[in-house]
């Protein structure tokens, strides 16, 4: 006969055995579809961006029927954010004309930086009074001409002869437009250059928040000694732009005179619109939206002139029509003045698509499921984590790059159909019960 502790040690082990199970169950029979994550390095946190095959599969307009799961069927922390640059654009590293300033005589009150500079404001002579006797070399400070920059800095890298070495300082950096009035930046860094046993530790960077000033005086900070500086060069990093964007195009029925509807399968987060017209046309447009059949329509994008004219070899169009405000709703409506073709136009729906992030937390290999009536994506963290990582890692560190294999099919329709609502049954089912007990007990005490 098994022993009652025996039986607890078989049911808890049962209950153990039981619970990937379920979990993998609830994966299957809630969410439509699933694609494998593929991933190739070991990474804290990963990103990817979701293709068009996963917009078509989203059921809430938040996109909340999204999430990943690790290998167990357990929900990893996930965050879905606007797409951003493509790449991250690389620096750009270009010498700069600069000046050796003498340090100022510690006893003169008054130390003068007289400067000539051309009507462009370059930087021409420098010139110097109340130095100290001897320093007229230049004892590491320097001013540095940066009028002729067009993108603000983002570092500096100086350079110096390696009879320098060793090198030890930190340096104080000044900004001016004038010549006249400083600032002190915020720089971090400091310049070294030692060597020991044939091995050899080399710093010349000095970063700086991206400005854009005219001028930056260089001086040794308090107790720093000085560098003889040999050149300066400015760090500077191109401006981020998106990708391009993607279409889709939309076929139109009239519905009213010079009115035309369409319909979105996917849950896009539309950006830019366009009317799509292989017939030469000029026409003022106005564009609206919703999601149901009884919501009210809402202007999308304010009325603007569309036109597509004959060219020289390549037809002339009107440039894409920004929205009010992004839209994933699923109809739209076109509304024109004087549209004359036969056929309604097409409409072209601009987006970018969005990043997904997630954490490396759980069993790998993950998966990404979508597509849900009963499930939700779970909150978490993920911005607070990324923000801790890109603080440690510095601020060029980014989640590993990921992709998605091939589709897996799981629920199917089926996970689009909301879950029945028991609650009404359960409460009649309890009343008849109750009134099943008092008829018993009632019929007890008259028998007695």
């Amino acid at each position: 006969m098994t022993s009652p502790p025996s039986i607890f040690r078989l049911w808890l082990a049962a209950l153990l055995c039981w619970a990937p199970l379920a979990l993998a169950d609830d994966l299957a029979t809630s969410w439509q579809q699933a694609w494998p994550i593929i991933v190739d390095a070991e990474a804290p946190a990963y990103r990817l961006t979701l293709p068009s095959e996963v917009y078509a599969t989203l059921h809430t307009p938040a996109l909340a029927d999204l999430q990943v799961f690790d290998s167990r069927g357990r929900a990893v922390p996930t965050l879905l954010r606007p797409s951003g640059p493509a790449e991250t654009a690389e620096e750009q590293r270009q010498a700069v004309p600069w000046f050796p300033l003498p340090l100022p005589a510690r006893s003169e009150a008054r130390w003068e930086l007289v400067a000539e500079t051309d009507p462009s404001g370059r930087l021409r002579r420098v010139e110097s009074r109340g130095v100290q006797p001897g320093s007229e070399r230049g004892d590491g400070a320097a001013l540095v001409d940066l009028s002729g920059m067009a993108t603000p800095i983002t570092a500096l890298e100086l350079e110096w002869e390696a009879s320098e070495r060793p090198v030890n300082s930190r340096y104080r950096v000044e900004a001016s437009d004038d010549l006249e009035g400083w600032r002190r930046l915020p720089a971090r860094g400091r310049l070294l250059d030692i060597a020991h046993e044939g091995e050899q530790l080399v710093r010349r960077r000095l970063e700086l928040d991206a400005v854009s000033p005219r001028y930056l005086r260089l001086r040794p900070d308090d107790d720093s000694p000085p560098v003889a500086l040999s050149g300066v060069a400015a760090v500077t990093r191109p401006p981020l732009a998106l990708p391009d964007p993607e279409w889709r195009v939309l076929a139109g029925t009239l519905r009213g005179e010079q009115t035309f509807h369409y319909r979105l399968t996917q849950r896009l987060p539309v950006t830019l619109a366009d009317v799509e017209s292989e017939a030469a046309y000029a026409s003022q447009w106005r564009l609206y939206s919703r999601e149901h059949d009884d919501d009210a329509w809402r202007l999308r994008a304010a009325p603007w002139t569309g036109y597509r004219l004959a060219g020289d070899g390549e037809a002339l169009r009107s440039a894409p029509q920004p929205l009010r405000t992004p839209s994933r709703d699923r109809q739209w409506r076109l509304v024109s003045t004087s549209w004359s073709a036969e056929a309604p136009p097409g409409l072209r729906l601009g987006y970018h698509p969005e990043q997904l992030l997630f954490l490396a937390e759980g069993e790998p290999p993950w998966r990404l499921a979508a597509g849900s009536a009963r499930e939700s994506r779970r909150p978490a963290p993920v911005e607070a984590v990324l923000a801790s990582l890109v603080e440690r890692h510095g601020t060029g560190w980014q989640p590993a790059a990921a992709r998605l294999g091939e589709a897996q099919p799981l629920a199917g329709e089926a996970a689009l159909r909301p879950p029945r609502d028991w609650t009404q049954w359960l409460l009649w089912g309890v009343l008849i019960l109750g009134a099943g007990l008092v008829g018993g007990l009632a019929l007890r005490l008259l028998r007695s």
